[in-house]
């Protein structure tokens, strides 16, 4: 058994609306930035914005229950995206995390765009993709 691990653990608010494409295979993939904050003394420091990638079940969770602004957690594996750029021939590196577990943690503050959301109360729900297949 090996001694390296390739984990990471984050938590931040969802950037954007989440993305999502369907499949013909049935696989489902939802996209999504993270910011998360810097411990820091600075009030003004800008956050760290990490590419979020969800496979399967788990896609389905945070398409359907995370908006942007949403406080979620997360524990996946760091990967990196490669390919060669069309218009230049450099070849473009852009890291990515594959999403593994989704702990939905609190309310949005902007919780008045979903109805599943607008209670404004604070929740934590959590998924993991052990059971799921679909990648």
């Amino acid at each position: 058994m090996s001694d390296n691990f390739n984990v990471i653990n984050l938590v931040g608010r969802v950037g954007q609306q989440p993305e999502t494409q369907y499949f013909e295979s049935g696989a489902v993939l939802t996209k999504l930035s993270l910011a998360v904050n810097r411990r820091s003394n600075k009030k003004d420091s800008e956050p760290d914005w990490f590419a979020l990638e969800i496979w399967g079940n788990i896609a389905e969770v945070a398409a359907n229950y995370t908006d942007k602004g949403s406080l979620i957690g997360i524990q996946g594996e760091l990967k990196l995206d490669e390919w060669i750029e069309q218009t230049t021939g450099q070849q473009r590196v852009k890291p990515v995390i594959r999403v593994h577990n989704l702990e939905l943690l609190g309310s949005n503050p902007n919780s008045n765009s979903r109805t599943h959301t607008s209670d404004n109360s604070d929740t934590t729900a959590s998924i993991s993709d052990k059971d799921t297949s679909d990648f």
